[in-house]
């Protein structure tokens, strides 16, 4: 049985935009607003043959692919929203090498800073350790970070030591 994206794979844009709005069980006509599509552009549609073929088949694609059709839907969201941080960035970084500051010093500049950091600047988890706990990783354990040192200089392929001395 063939997937959604194998069966949609002709429609492109707006056009698969609005199909799978339909497929998810979507009335037309608040899926043609949400794309933001005419009545007009939509009946030039209705005269694609390949559009018309699908779109005779939309109670099937719900019945067997609405969950697949919601999936690709927030595909595409995402990677709007992503292809959308990365205009606003792009405009920040201008802005930051012209002086003239008028995104930056607005909500959504702070809103994508905010999240971009989160997002790059990782912190890992660190244990809270008692005094203990931390002598006893320094002085009576040391060992075993210099066995872990060994094993993990034991991958390096190729060497040359070089004596500049003589």
């Amino acid at each position: 049985m063939p997937t959604l994206r194998e069966e949609i794979k002709p429609l492109t844009g707006n056009r698969r935009r609005f199909f799978l709005l339909r497929v998810t069980g979507m009335a037309p006509e608040q899926a043609r607003q949400i794309v933001g599509v005419t009545r007009g552009t939509h009946n030039t549609w209705l005269q694609n043959e390949t559009f018309v073929e699908l779109h005779r088949r939309i109670d099937e694609f719900t019945r067997d692919y609405r969950v697949e059709a919601i999936q690709l839907l927030r595909r595409d969201n995402q990677l709007e929203a992503v292809l959308l941080e990365g205009k606003i960035v792009q405009k920040m970084k201008e802005e930051i090498d012209s002086g003239d500051y008028n995104l930056i010093r607005s909500n959504l500049a702070r809103e994508v800073y905010a999240k971009l950091i989160t997002d790059l600047d990782f912190v890992p988890q660190v244990q809270n350790l008692t005094w203990e706990q931390r002598l006893q990783q320094i002085f009576i354990r040391p060992g075993e970070e210099q066995m872990q040192l060994e094993q993990s200089s034991s991958d390096v392929v190729e060497g040359e030591i070089v004596d500049e001395g003589n």
